[in-house]
């Protein structure tokens, strides 16, 4: 008992003469473990034009994540690294062990030797979702301010992406489709290596640089429900669509529309409502006006590997949607997101 009152006034005596503020690092300016954060990087754009690069030789390793491949898709869901040395770089370790081995299983394919000069990225997908989030935005960046001489090495999603770029920078890109970089890994004699931007640096610079491009004043539909019309992501997906027909919706798949295109509905239209998982990534390019999202009303990214991987998109455009929160018809998937949801069709009659 002495002891601990002996402590305290020598506490106070401390406080009083001797106390300092110790002013620390912290990224959030604030100690609670409940929230989850990354620290993302962001690139300074305003000196790019001190940037400098040397030519470099490199390998670009690529692999697929579907069991298999017909033939003739040009497009399968592919990742691919640019490899200097023995040495690949990821932006995080959430994901780090399951690369390295997919990488590594894949070094011992046939080398396809490219002797011309490019400018590349350190990765490429053509998973729509991580192409449009992780990618995009720099890929447009780059292209209008950075390549000059050289054309930028580029891997798309689809046909209508490359038709995109080829439209929007003729001069600038050399386009591969994945199936070519999937069948050989490429070893570059010249290429000068861009770096990787973080997720929200490149939705902000997809919204700047595509503005100019856009015109708000353009109305295609003053209402809009976008959907790849799949009942695994809607079960009722007739119903919904039957019913907002009726309310005035023009239905729209994003696959079906030129990229240009399909953003100026996008960007324009007054009412929008959209499907979550990859339609969804499609308005985070250049909308700036509240919309609808058909969401799981119990799928939580709550974990920074989630969040990671997917709720960070969603993120961005926070303030701006509105859930329109609907029941899982199916057992919970492992991917955020990507559960069947059954929609409240009299909930969606009232509110539209």
């Amino acid at each position: 008992m002495i002891k601990k009152i002996i402590k305290k006034i020598l506490y106070k005596f401390y406080k009083i003469f001797f106390y300092k503020i110790r002013h620390k690092n912290n990224s959030i300016s604030i100690n609670n473990p409940s929230i989850e954060y990354l620290n993302l990087p962001i690139i300074n754009c305003e000196n790019d034009t001190n940037w400098q690069f040397s030519l470099e030789e490199a390998r670009l390793i690529s692999y697929t994540g579907e069991i298999s491949h017909e033939k003739n898709n040009n497009f399968p869901l592919i990742e691919s690294w640019i490899c200097k040395g023995n040495q690949t770089l990821a932006p995080n370790s959430f994901f780090l062990k399951e690369q390295e081995k997919k990488i590594n299983n894949n070094l011992n394919k046939n080398q396809k030797i490219i002797e011309d000069t490019y400018f590349v990225l350190p990765y490429y997908t053509s998973v729509f979702g991580h192409f449009t989030g992780d990618l995009f935005g720099s890929i447009l960046y780059y292209l209008e301010f950075v390549v000059k001489k050289y054309k930028l090495f580029l891997i798309t999603p689809s046909e209508k992406w490359n038709n995109f770029f080829l439209k929007m920078y003729p001069n600038k890109v050399h386009l591969v489709k994945p199936i070519d970089v999937l069948e050989n890994n490429l070893f570059f004699k010249n290429v000068m290596i861009l770096p990787r931007m973080n997720t929200m640096q490149n939705y902000i610079l997809s919204n700047n640089i595509l503005n100019k491009y856009l015109n708000n004043s353009i109305h295609n539909s003053d209402k809009v429900f976008l959907t790849s019309k799949r009942d695994e992501r809607i079960q009722n997906i007739i119903d919904v669509i039957d019913l907002l027909k009726k309310k005035g919706f023009q239905i729209i798949d994003p696959r079906d529309k030129e990229i240009l295109d399909l953003l100026q509905i996008i960007k324009s239209c007054e009412v929008l409502i959209t499907e979550k998982a990859s339609t969804l990534n499609n308005l985070h390019l250049c909308r700036n006006k509240p919309y609808y999202i058909f969401s799981s009303d119990n799928e939580k990214i709550d974990d920074l590997k989630k969040f990671t991987y997917a709720g960070i998109y969603k993120s961005y455009h926070k303030g701006l949607y509105v859930d329109i929160f609907c029941k899982n018809s199916k057992k919970d998937l492992l991917k955020p997101f990507k559960n069947q949801i059954s929609v409240n069709l009299d909930y969606l009659n009232k509110i539209f």
